[in-house]
């Protein structure tokens, strides 16, 4: 194991107990989120489809699974649900290919309520190489994508896991 793969496993291992001392409750229902809990999220990422522009070595990953969990601590307590927002981590392994952007950087990944789609950036505040979830609050499916200056690179899907974590 690298380095800067243990590294980046010990500050997953740091997320993970900070979502557990949180003094928010934890729960595994996105629509918790809007009654103040912080949520782990078990999800499958498919890969759908990537454009020539993502190069060759990423076409390889076309039709391929990768099990994550997200971590989403909810920071504040708003009235409103659409105004909630926060930070987290997702666990598991992503293809460099799909996350370059966000392990070349010290970025902490935000997240907030839009109507009822949860929106998830792991590389906030970059207009470039950005991989972003959408999970609708209602638990259902959501979707995934890859965007650089040159416009959208990958998308695919993202799979509620209900067998995660039993």
């Amino acid at each position: 194991m690298s380095t800067h793969t243990l590294g980046r496993a010990l500050a997953l291992s740091a997320s993970v107990l900070g979502l557990l001392a949180c003094s928010h409750p934890v729960s595994q229902k996105l629509s918790d989120l809007c009654g103040g809990y912080s949520v782990v999220q078990h999800v499958v990422l498919v890969v759908d489809t990537l454009t020539p522009r993502a190069g060759t070595d990423a076409q390889r990953l076309v039709g391929k699974r990768y099990p994550i969990t997200i971590n989403l601590n909810n920071l504040l307590n708003p009235r409103n649900c659409d105004d909630r927002s926060g930070e987290g981590a997702v666990l598991g392994y992503i293809p460099d290919a799909l996350k370059t952007a966000v392990t070349s950087r010290k970025q902490v990944m935000r997240w907030d309520v839009e109507g009822k789609l949860l929106r998830v950036d792991l590389n906030p505040g970059v207009i470039d190489n950005n991989l972003n979830f959408a999970l609708p609050l209602d638990g259902t499916d959501g979707h995934w994508s890859l965007s650089t200056l040159a416009g959208q690179l990958g998308w695919g899907r993202l799979l509620i896991d209900s067998t995660a974590g039993r």
